[in-house]
């Protein structure tokens, strides 16, 4: 008898001329195979880390001998499990009267479809599946080793026990584990290699520096290009230190985006068997596709993963403000997934360049699209840009993931930032979840003269009146050059018109009036930016009206900036776009940008950290009205915001812990990075995203060419969002949850409208 573990794609029958079957035992060695190999790349020396994957890969499957699935794979028809099975026989053992309980490859294989369960709770706990399917798992032992001659040996020697030496970070040995198990599965699954391009640390350095010198070259003498420079040469100097966990602390404008860069380039260099890749993680509510241009004009476009926050799965409710995604069970999931042509990525890239949701869901989900690139983590430098932007509920997971990955799995962390945020707690500071002080080392020689050199703007607090749309728009009118930040797309739309209307009034004309928010993809705001460069560079009209989402890294210089309250870190970055080059500076010999932080009457505020966070800002701004030099107002900041609440992710951090079971599901329910999910939509911006679309629309299939096509065509949604839009939506595959923005939808001033209103016809 044949037994089968996937259909032919296209549907053929087993016995048809062409049809691609894959018998079981071919698929169970070849992911065997392979997940010992991605093993072995994310941890060359621990050869017992080998020999679990190993097992997980023949193990994973297990279930599939079983004439219920053979039935349901050649027939196309009805449910059964089969991830369980194999998890069943990895912790009980065929039949001896001690079990080995090997609980990591357990979980490991009962979640490969469906997530890593808890360990104990409830019937969806792997507890109670690998109990209510233990002897049905034995039940198959005897085909099974007849027909896999790698299976008889796994099982004549039983997956090793739990190491009690792995109980302290357990977690994460099983997620790096289970990474293994999913990627090689999908990979043998689509016929797809191991990649594992070379970094080539030498060559691109040498394109980054000579790219550097370029813009030095055109870089007028002066203060800031000096300290560039400095920064520049502390970062290769530091790329030899043997810490892992660094500090690069430079304000806006020093160079930092580069310069991290060329750090973990020289350290790859000077230790190329120790690094796989760079990942370079910037905050959600940036802006990532500047950077990751920047990085593909050096290295090309192929050395370079772009890789967002977006998603395609349904999503449903987990309270008013957070979504999760909809699981499948493992059935669905596998007849799913023959007929999907998406593809998760897996991380198999020299240079990845992704946003902080993305990263940590790919070490805190359960899901198995999320944790499927972890194992490509592993070896990796990790530039954490605008880390103060780390959410405070979540820092004592987050620290000790951070910790964990940099003291057992080869990674180096390099924490940029212009404000240094207090991962770090006092010695004089009661004990709490924060790093004992000396933890991160700083690569700045001299950070007070850097701060000092690079001081090129004023802050003025207007704290005392909020100030109407209105108002505020005529104020703005009579800049020549301004750039306003607010807090919301809302406030961002809002302002824009009364802008546009003030303008109309005065001149007749609102060119050089510009909009950006997350509304407009992200190939619609690089245009926008490059136009807004233009503009400054020639010194035309330029009123720029704008979310956050234009203030980390973004490389801008107006000689005014208004911001609406917010957190002090994300005031000081708007304020990095004043006088950016420091040439206002260098003519009056003072700090020559001004920064208006301003209330609006409309006080609303994205919610929880940013909140709280823009509260404190209010009450240390009365006290001291800080400049972003004001070192000591930037500590009691993050004094006030980490350490009063150093303690508020310890009950997450508990769920990693033996203490509380292991609670992998519970965990990734609870990690609102991974709950405020978005959902994508494609938008017509322009000729090429219309014809991707449209080729979309004709071919039903969203391959990973098209995918990539569009990429830079996607807005995202959170679910209230998704709902007020979905009349002027269009779902192109019924049940698939890929969906469309209609022609008319979107505004080429504005982005994407919920409602498709005359200005969305105006382009």
């Amino acid at each position: 008898m044949k037994f089968w573990a996937h259909s032919d794609p296209g549907g053929l029958p087993a016995d048809a001329n062409n049809a691609r079957w894959q018998l079981l035992s071919e698929h169970l060695e070849n992911v065997s195979a392979l997940a010992r190999r991605l093993a072995k790349l994310a941890a060359p020396g621990d050869v017992s880390f080998h020999q679990l994957a190993e097992s997980c890969g023949l193990l994973h499957d297990f279930g599939k001998y079983s004439d219920a699935f053979q039935r349901m794979i050649t027939s196309g028809q009805g449910r059964c499990q089969h991830a369980v099975h194999g998890a069943a026989i990895a912790f009980f053992g065929t039949g001896e009267p001690h079990p080995p309980k090997a609980l990591h490859v357990s979980l490991a294989v009962a979640g490969h479809h469906a997530g890593i369960p808890n360990v104990k709770g409830g019937e969806r706990s792997l507890e109670a599946k690998i109990k209510t399917h233990r002897y049905d798992a034995l039940a198959l032992l005897s085909r099974a080793i007849t027909d896999c001659n790698q299976l008889r040996q796994v099982l004549a020697n039983p997956v090793p026990p739990l190491d009690t030496a792995l109980e302290s970070h357990f977690d994460l040995y099983t997620r790096m584990l289970f990474s293994c198990l999913v990627d090689a599965d999908r990979l043998d699954t689509a016929g797809q290699p191991v990649v594992q391009e070379p970094l080539n640390a030498t060559e691109r350095l040498g394109k980054l520096l000579a790219h550097i010198d370029g813009i030095y070259s055109r870089t007028p003498d002066g203060a800031v290009k000096k300290a560039r420079a400095e920064v520049l040469q502390d970062c290769l100097a530091a790329a030899s230190l043997p810490d892992r966990l660094l500090s690069l602390t430079v304000p806006t404008g020093g160079g930092k985006t580069l310069a991290s860069m060329a750090c973990a380039l020289k350290r790859v260099e000077l230790y190329p068997t120790q690094y796989r890749r760079i990942i370079t993680v910037i905050p959600y509510l940036s802006i990532i596709e500047q950077n990751a241009t920047i990085y593909k004009n050096i290295f090309g476009n192929e050395a370079v993963l772009e890789h967002h926050s977006g998603s395609f799965d349904t999503l449903s409710p987990k309270d008013d403000e957070h979504f999760v995604p909809i699981g499948d069970d493992e059935t669905e999931n596998y007849l799913i997934t023959q007929q999907r042509h998406t593809e998760t990525e897996n991380w198999d890239s020299p240079l990845i360049v992704t946003t902080s949701v993305r990263f940590f869901e790919s070490l805190f989900s359960n899901r198995p699209s999320d944790l499927r690139r972890a194992h490509n983590i592993a070896r990796s430098i990790i530039i954490l840009d605008e880390v103060q932007t780390l959410p405070r509920r979540l820092l004592s997971p987050l620290l000790a993931m951070i910790k964990e990955l940099s003291e057992h799995w080869g990674c180096t962390f390099l924490f940029c930032t212009a404000t240094q945020p207090a991962l770090q707690r006092p010695e004089s500071a009661p004990l709490d979840s924060r790093w004992q002080s000396g933890t991160i080392r700083e690569i700045v020689k001299h950070p007070e003269q850097i701060r000092s050199v690079l001081k090129r703007v004023h802050i003025e607090w207007e704290l005392e009146k909020p100030i109407a749309w209105a108002d505020l728009a005529s104020r703005i009118s009579a800049e020549h050059q301004c750039l306003t930040v607010v807090n919301l797309r809302d406030h961002a739309s809002a302002l824009f018109d009364e802008l546009n209307a003030v303008m109309l009034n005065r001149s007749g004309s609102v060119e050089g009036v510009i909009h950006l928010s997350t509304r407009m993809c992200a190939a619609h705001r690089l245009d926008a930016l490059a136009t807004i460069k233009q503009r400054l560079k020639e010194n035309l009209p330029c009123l720029v009206v704008s979310t956050q989402l234009v203030e980390a890294g973004v490389d801008l210089d107006f000689p005014v900036v208004f911001r609406a309250l917010g957190p002090l870190d994300a005031i000081f970055q708007a304020a990095g776009r004043a006088d950016r080059e420091g040439r206002l500076t260098e003519v009056l010999g003072r700090p020559g940008g001004r920064v208006i932080v301003f209330i609006p009457e409309d006080r609303r505020l994205p919610p929880n950290e940013y909140k709280e966070a823009t509260g404190k800002t209010e009450v240390i701004a009365r006290e001291s009205a800080p400049q972003t030099d004001s070192a000591n107002a930037i500590q009691r900041y993050f004094e006030r915001y980490y350490g009063e609440a150093a303690e508020l992710g310890d009950k997450l951090q508990r769920l990693r812990t033996l203490e509380e079971g292991y609670q992998f599901a519970t965990l990734a329910d609870e990690f609102e990075m991974i709950s405020s999910r978005t959902r994508d939509i494609f938008v017509p911006y322009d000729d090429q995203a219309r014809a991707a679309i449209e080729e979309l629309r004709q071919s039903r299939r969203l391959t990973r060419e098209l995918r990539m096509r569009l990429q830079r065509y996607v807005v995202g949604l959170y679910p209230n969002e998704f709902s007020k839009a979905r009349g002027a939506l269009e779902e192109i595959l019924p049940g698939e949850e890929v969906w469309v923005a209609v022609e008319q939808a979107y505004a080429q001033n504005k982005g994407l409208c919920f409602q498709i209103a005359a200005e969305c016809y105006i382009a």
